[in-house]
């Protein structure tokens, strides 16, 4: 054979990269080097018209490459190592952005038992070869018991058989035998070859799970056979996902998710910063991953990136999930694993971190610290224990639950505590100069305005931060966004070359970019790479998104690094401002203005609007259509066919009702018989000793007597007057002495200084006026449990525009659904305002009242209990 010298086609020399081969007697050698290409070699065929091999005749001959059978490295790794190595990717971006250390010896603690449970590794019946699941790969069962994938036949329609007599299929079907046999001939003689019958040495061997799930579609003598000879040619090798229970689909499909639970489970067992709701936002920030997932793998692994990613079947899997998807998934895996209980994190410095996300005073994180300590929460469930706690959307309840206390979220009440607050830091600022000694007063209004527009900005730089609080930006923010993104993934991904296809396929892809970019720079003056770098800022992972990346922004907008107006009120701090005179401490306040010659008024201001009155909601069960024949009538006519759709009823899907349903005598005297037994039991107890609470009269400043019963430990009484009372307090008295103020407008005075003479006279118009809030809110509670996207609809109109808005940027900036939020609220308001029958000994007697006449909000009380 001649010496030819060929350039092929995606072929480079292993040791020097040169792409021109000499051909010589069939094999294909370097120029450059001389080295032998072993991947192909050239084969000559010919033949004559007449099958006839003798040298006289007309014959034809061609020259093609066969791919040369040689032996490869192995460089195959199973689906659970390849997720082991971008499990300790994932932990390691964890522990780079300030993770706890003790997180890597949990992460190897949860992932050796989560494998040990999928006998595959870590336990003592494997014999070294891990065991098969009903949702294997067959990657996974290829590499470890040499399982060969059924071919489907493909049946040919509408082809007519071939004439016997034609000559020139005979000469392809005699070149198409001669390749197959000059092929074999170059096949190595020490391959692996299988036994009789196709049996192999090693079957395969499924899991315990794995048999008992099969077992439904076949014998085990059956599944023997097809484990003994490593094949299932008349049946699947994995049951369809349809066919398994949600439990079994979920925890035996070995995926990206997994790693999430996996990292989720230690996070929370090392009580570390990072919680679930952290480790989401992570994922959609893309901190973490499956975009990157090469960049984790050695290099000889991710050199096969496209096969290797196409083997683990990742094409139709999200990268990102929902909050709910990973919960329910943490609690799968608890109870796969055996997890015997969660940590409960450290509820008032999560509180404080929210806080401070917000941008309100820490003062809020204090109050909440004292509904914590007040009646703690349990997060125990009653129906299993594996369930995933809420904690992160309780602390962001307690957090809800404090601003409607202090300011109502009526639409009414806080804009007139927030009119009475600009007012207060006028005369502060007056008073005070440029630098008063007091700070400003918290304003409710302002803050709203300066979260707004902290969403919008933030938006225009992060894309997840828009998806996550529904902000729509520019377009070209979301395409640099996505350029940056893809470049980020070339530069990290090996095997880019394979993506880009043959030279050809680069050097048009090159002439393209550079065109396109040319006339973009011609018409807007700049490049493509110019326009990413000037508008897009790389943020680092922080805890506190909204705060640290809106500092962010600001330092480079002081900088001219971004060419941006701020208004001015978004250089307030809002974190800085007073908040005690709102929660009843004005003491201060007042002598500040005294010693100025100002007098300063408190007036509580009750809510203005009585939600509670609409009554408790509940979803309507969906009716089950009956199976009855129609008939159309084509003779009626319009008005006729009009008027009987309007005496139709539409059947709501969502309904209020009155708590009104009451106890009738009898049963009502038998609980109260059945109490009256408890106390007795209890009375002759010698280890508990129960004292009636005594009932006294207080006399106020206008002639009214109350009864010392009836007043709660949440109500405020008056801090100045510290006369001595004729029985014990559990807590300091402010706001005793009540007097009305405006007779028009239900406003009472609280907190005054009152002179020697008892009579209240209305204020004057120099005196100033602080208006707060009562510490009363609407309530508006129902069952949440199977309330579906329908009612959630109906549900949302009700809420008033401010408490509304409030609910979904709380809920959106931990990342989860406002009816989540909501149910946590409901949980505290349940609780503190109908669930504990007696406030004052709320230290020692913490019950629901039993012989209550409301049946519906006794059932209610009872639902949201276990919840607690």
């Amino acid at each position: 054979m001649e010496e030819v010298i060929q350039v092929l086609d995606n072929m480079q020399c292993d040791v020097c990269g040169e792409k021109t081969f000499q051909e010589r007697e069939g094999f294909f050698y370097c120029i450059e080097c001389g080295t032998q290409k072993q991947q192909i070699q050239a084969v000559d065929l010919t033949a004559d018209e007449d099958f006839n091999e003798t040298a006289g005749g007309k014959h034809t001959s061609r020259v093609i490459r066969q791919p040369k059978k040689v032996a490869e490295a192995n460089n195959d790794i199973t689906s659970w190592e390849f997720y082991n190595y971008v499990l300790r990717g994932f932990l390691q971006e964890l522990l780079d952005m300030g993770a706890k250390p003790e997180l890597k010896l949990m992460t190897l603690q949860v992932w050796a038992a989560y494998m040990s449970q999928m006998e595959v590794a870590f336990c003592r019946s494997n014999d070294g070869l891990p065991k098969l699941n009903v949702r294997v790969l067959h990657r996974d069962a290829r590499i470890i018991y040499d399982y060969k994938r059924a071919k489907l036949k493909k049946i040919r329609k509408g082809i007519k058989s071939a004439d016997p007599n034609d000559e020139r299929a005979k000469l392809r079907m005699w070149n198409k035998t001669k390749r197959k046999l000059d092929a074999s001939g170059y096949t190595k003689s020490g391959a692996k070859k299988a036994g009789p019958g196709g049996q192999q040495s090693i079957g395969m061997r499924w899991s315990w799970k794995a048999r008992k799930t099969l077992k439904r579609t076949m014998s085990l003598k059956h599944l023997d056979k097809h484990s003994r000879v490593s094949s299932m040619q008349c049946h699947g090798l994995r049951p369809k996902a349809k066919e398994l229970h949600n439990f079994d689909r979920n925890i035996y499909n070995l995926n990206s998710h997994k790693l999430y639970v996996v990292l989720a489970i230690a996070l929370n067992m090392v009580e570390d910063d990072i919680q679930l709701t952290d480790l989401l936002r992570l994922v959609e920030e893309e901190h973490l991953t499956s975009r990157y997932m090469l960049k984790y793998l050695p290099a000889n692994v991710a050199a096969k990136g496209k096969t290797l990613i196409k083997g683990m079947e990742l094409g139709n899997l999200r990268d990102q999930c929902s909050y709910t998807y990973l919960r329910n998934h943490v609690g799968y895996m608890a109870h796969f694993i055996n997890l015997s209980e969660f940590q409960k994190p450290n509820l008032l410095a999560l509180a404080e971190r929210y806080v401070l996300e917000l941008g309100l005073p820490p003062r809020v994180a204090k109050y909440v610290g004292s509904l914590l300590d007040l009646h703690p929460p349990r997060f125990s469930s009653a129906q299993d224990f594996h369930v995933y706690p809420r904690y992160e959307p309780r602390v962001m309840a307690y957090i809800v639950y404090v601003m409607k206390l202090l300011f109502g979220l009526d639409d009414v009440k806080e804009r007139k505590i927030s009119m009475s607050a600009k007012q207060i830091n006028e005369e502060l600022q007056n008073a005070g100069g440029d630098e008063p000694q007091v700070p400003p007063l918290f304003v409710f209004t302002e803050w709203m305005h300066f979260v707004e527009l902290r969403k919008e900005i933030v938006a225009q730089y992060n894309q997840s931060f828009a998806r996550r609080f529904g902000v729509a930006n520019k377009t070209d923010c979301q395409v640099d966004d996505f350029l940056v993104k893809e470049r980020k993934q070339k530069e990290q991904d090996y095997g880019h070359d394979e993506v880009q296809g043959t030279q050809a396929m680069q050097r048009q892809y090159e002439n393209m970019t550079h065109t396109i970019e040319a006339l973009l720079k011609q018409h807007f003056g700049e490049s493509i790479e110019d326009s990413v770098a000037k508008n897009h800022i790389e943020f680092q992972p922080s805890l506190t998104p909204a705060h640290t990346y809106f500092q962010r922004i600001l330092h480079q907008v002081q900088d001219a690094t971004l060419n941006i107006q701020i208004p001015d009120f978004m250089h307030v701090d809002h974190s800085q401002r007073n908040l005690d005179p709102f929660v009843g401490e004005t003491n201060e306040l007042k002598q500040y203005f005294a010693q100025r010659g100002l007098k300063m008024h408190v007036l509580e201001v009750a809510c203005q609007e009585d939600i509670e009155k609409v009554g408790i909601f509940q979803p309507l069960a969906a009716l089950t259509p009956t199976t009855r024949e129609f008939r159309a009538n084509c003779d009626i006519k319009s008005e006729v066919w009009i008027n009987e759709l309007r005496r139709k009823e539409k059947r709501p899907d969502f309904q209020f009702r009155q708590p009104t349903a009451t106890y009738g005598a009898a049963y009502l005297a038998r609980l109260q018989q059945r109490q009256a037994m408890r106390e007795r039991l209890e009375a002759s107890n010698p280890f508990w000793e129960i004292t009636a609470t005594p009932s006294y009269l207080i006399k106020l400043n206008n002639d009214e007597e109350v009864l010392l019963d009836t007043l709660s430990s949440l109500q405020t009484f008056e801090e100045e007057n510290m006369d001595p009372l004729e029985v014990p307090l559990d807590l300091p008295r402010r706001h005793l002495e009540k007097k009305l103020i405006n007779s028009s407008e239900s406003e009472t005075e609280s907190n005054g200084i009152f002179g020697e003479d008892s009579e209240q006279k209305p204020p004057v118009l120099e005196e100033l006026v602080l208006q707060i809030s009562n510490f009363d809110c609407w309530l508006l509670h129902g069952f949440t449990s199977k309330i579906r996207e329908v009612d959630k609809r109906a549900l949302r109109p009700y809420f008033p525009y401010s408490f509304r808005w409030l609910l979904e940027t709380c809920a959106a900036t931990i990342g989860v659904g406002w009816d989540v939020l909501y149910e946590q609220l409901m949980i505290l308001e349940v609780m503190f305002h109908h669930g504990i029958k007696d406030w004052s000994n709320y230290k020692h007697l913490l019950r629901i009242e039993s012989t209550s006449s409301e049946k519906d909000r006794q059932s209610l009380v009872r639902a949201y209990k276990d919840l607690w």
